[in-house]
């Protein structure tokens, strides 16, 4: 469910409908309008901030409907998806079905799930006042919590299947590992920072940015903003990592032939299989100007790659406890 939660929030965001709903009332939003007279009213909130004053003030209700529909849809998913997980762990709860320690766990990861609709409100009010595009940082924040909590979810996963296990792993290979974790750590913040910014529209090409490698004055880098802030820098960045993940692959395929055990071979060599698939989707997205369905599969695939990335630090890490 939060595989999908990720990837409706993306259409959402690629469908600007994310500013659609300007208010936020977690119980009694629930219900969408339901009828003509309660669609006039969303109509007429929508109306009075920036997005529709600049960008859609030609939108009509049918207009409106289309927009209000994915944005209605993505909170509504996520509420469902906070029932799907806390009535099951009341009722395992009382039933002391569960371990002080996987207790613990379950509590920090319901957190997050809450702190993730705090967030999701928080990124909806940077566009609400002045500027109608919602801030890339808090974009970015928003989904890298995200990842934070299917990643979570899933180490609690692991230790579940394989309590009380030992992985011995190789220096040289744990090493790897982390370095990869932290580039795919950065890769997907950048991502995020391209879709905030709208970045994936400029330099459609491959693999130069239009006629150049590196389509700036390069002391352009020397101001910390535009390493976040410009949209050409960030996709500069974004597609920079992209190679690197593709070199440290090569560096793992060969290490992990003769430093990991069967166990951790399948797993690290399924994430760099689809770290492959994941480098061509990013490059079939920029270069078809970023349709909605590549562009959704793109951002559902970091999901898949974080998980085997999960994966992997969980083999090459995971003591007995």
């Amino acid at each position: 469910m939060v595989f999908c939660m990720v990837m409706i929030g993306g259409i959402t965001r690629l469908t600007d409908s994310g500013l659609s709903i300007v208010d936020w009332k977690p119980i009694m939003g629930i219900l969408p309008p339901l009828n003509q007279q309660e669609w006039l009213v969303a109509f007429t909130k929508y109306q009075a901030y920036p997005e529709f004053k600049i960008v859609n003030s030609q939108m009509d209700l049918a207009g409106f409907k289309a927009i209000f529909f994915w944005e209605y849809f993505h909170r509504l998913f996520g509420r469902l998806i906070g029932l799907v997980f806390f009535l099951p762990y009341v009722y395992f709860y009382f039933k002391k079905a569960l371990s002080a320690k996987l207790n613990k766990k379950l509590l920090v990861l319901f957190f997050l799930g809450g702190l993730q609709g705090l967030m999701g409100w928080y990124m909806v009010m940077s566009g609400l006042v002045s500027n109608p595009d919602v801030s890339h940082y808090r974009l970015a924040a928003h989904l890298m919590l995200a990842f934070i909590i299917i990643a979570y979810a899933f180490w609690i996963i692991l230790g579940l299947k394989y309590p009380g296990h030992n992985f011995n792993s190789h220096a040289a290979m744990k090493k790897s590992l982390v370095i990869f974790a932290l580039i795919i750590t950065m890769q997907i913040l950048y991502g995020a920072f391209v879709a905030g910014l709208d970045a994936g529209l400029t330099h459609n090409t491959f693999p130069k940015m239009g006629r150049s490698w590196v389509p700036f004055d390069v002391s352009i880098l020397l101001s910390t903003l535009a390493l976040f802030e410009n949209n050409v820098v960030v996709q500069f960045v974004h597609r920079s990592f992209g190679w690197l993940l593709l070199f440290m692959t090569i560096i793992m395929f060969y290490q992990q032939r003769n430093l990991a055990n069967a166990i951790q071979k399948k797993s690290i060599q399924m994430m760099l299989v689809f770290l492959i698939i994941q480098f061509l989707l990013g490059v079939t997205t920029l270069l078809m100007y970023v349709p909605l369905l590549i562009a959704s599969i793109h951002q559902l695939g970091a999901c898949i790659l974080i998980i085997l990335v999960v994966r992997s630090l969980f083999f090459t890490f995971m003591q007995e406890e």
